[in-house]
């Protein structure tokens, strides 16, 4: 087998669409992955494809891309549909569409899936998407009752197959197979090969192209990465929470991830005003500029950076040694993507991922697919706080007393100054200046 070397490769090698091209590199996206080289230009051609391939090597957006080049934007009708296992993954999956279609508005997405109302999906369904991402269930439940027609679907991918046979869904899913009538291209990816995924091959698949990658080495995270996730039980004050984690955390530099380009400059412009050397960094800004933030980041002129997913990927900055998810990645992909920016060059790194109550679920389907725990995290309480500050200005002030130094002699006079004009003692003063430090450094 002739080995593949990712820098070879651009994205420019598939003959993608020039606006979708334009994306891409928009987005941060440089060097395709093993299993994107592979699938992508027989999913072009339309070739079936068996994908063999864990979590984390990029599958989703070798299915994505290509189905995204080659749909009809002007047929408003199901012409893909995406069958998944869960309602997590579902979401992730849709939210990844979502995030490479941005270069044309006119492409729809809809996500269904159990546990969410009839009525919002069905009115999406009478919006005519393009692209549909289900859940068996749900979508066997809208077929039996004649409210979805798929008849005419152009591309299925059957995403973590294996796990669908996990959970019971394999006779579903062969059942909604039989409701496409139209000659359409098959995509089935699994992380392993089962023997009734076998026979759903045998019986839907028409010569697919066999894809197997061996990414066990690939799918291990570093073990000098710790992850931690911090359950933030209301989102109202949740920057108090990033804030607090900001100012105990020992770090050199930290890269905080959040949603969209806006929050990049909302949060880091606040986090700035807080006393921290800090930068946003998104697609929107020029090359130029990136550059620019890039250097003083990695010369330590800056040593906060907030970021989208386009800091996740080709940032290679080795003094990264914090990287707090402060909104959840769209996907698995996008989360070991933003890890890996820390713990490189065989330094030790840390991550937090903010979590929610109700998206408690996510946490266990990333843990279920890197094969590593992910340890609970408190936020630092007051008592902590108060006595990490007393530690922390105590060594400061006695690492920077010289008693033989000039600056001693010239405060030592403005200090007795300001006894004489105030009729304040030493220790009023004191307190009045430490009251000073806190109100522009910390939130008390």
């Amino acid at each position: 087998m002739i080995s593949i070397n990712n820098k070879d490769y651009n994205f420019s090698c598939f003959k993608f669409k020039k606006k979708l091209l334009d994306i891409i590199y928009k987005l941060g996206y440089k060097q395709p992955t093993d299993i994107q080289l592979k699938c992508i230009p027989y999913f072009l051609k339309g070739y079936d494809i068996l994908g063999i391939a864990k979590t984390g090597s990029g599958k989703t957006a070798s299915f994505i891309l290509p189905i995204l080049n080659n749909i009809n934007i002007n047929f408003f009708n199901i012409q893909v549909l995406i069958l998944v296992p869960t309602r997590e993954l579902n979401i992730q999956i849709t939210d990844s569409f979502k995030f490479f279609a941005k270069y044309d508005r006119r492409i729809k997405v809809l996500s269904l899936y159990g546990g969410q109302k009839y009525n919002i999906q069905i009115l999406g369904l009478k919006n005519k998407p393009h692209i549909i991402v289900a859940t068996p269930g749900r979508l066997l439940d809208y077929l039996k009752k004649n409210i979805i027609n798929i008849s005419l679907v152009k591309f299925l991918v059957i995403d973590e197959a294996d796990e669908m046979l996990r959970m019971g869904f394999i006779k579903d899913v062969e059942s909604i197979i039989s409701n496409i009538n139209s000659k359409h291209q098959t995509a089935l990816f699994s992380a392993t090969m089962p023997l009734a995924i076998k026979k759903i091959i045998g019986r839907f698949m028409n010569k697919p192209k066999e894809i197997i990658l061996n990414l066990s080495k690939n799918n291990i995270l570093p073990e000098n990465i710790e992850q931690y996730y911090c359950l933030v039980n209301s989102w109202k004050n949740k920057l108090n929470i990033l804030m607090k984690f900001l100012e105990v955390e020992e770090y050199t530099s930290v890269i905080i991830f959040v949603s969209t380009k806006l929050y990049t400059v909302k949060l880091s412009h606040f986090i700035e005003q807080k006393g921290y050397s800090c930068s946003a960094f998104n697609g929107d800004m020029n090359q130029k500029l990136r550059e620019k933030i890039l250097y003083d980041l990695k010369n330590s002129k800056i040593s906060i950076l907030v970021a989208t997913d386009v800091a996740s990927r080709g940032l290679d900055i080795k003094n990264i040694s914090l990287v707090i998810n402060y909104d959840l990645p769209i996907d698995i992909e996008s989360y070991i993507h933003r890890i890996g920016r820390t713990g490189r060059a065989g330094k030790s790194g840390k991550t937090i991922l903010f979590l929610s109550v109700r998206n408690k679920k996510f946490l266990f389907y990333i843990e279920r697919h890197i094969k590593s725990r992910i340890k609970r995290i408190s936020v630092p309480d007051d008592n902590f706080l108060i006595n990490y500050r007393i530690n922390k200005l105590s060594n400061l002030i006695k690492n920077n007393f010289y008693k033989n130094d000039k600056k001693y002699f010239f405060y030592k006079r403005i200090l007795s100054s300001i006894i004489e004009s105030s009729k304040l003692n030493n220790q009023e003063i004191n307190i009045a200046l430490l009251d000073l430090i806190y109100k522009k450094k910390y939130l008390i």
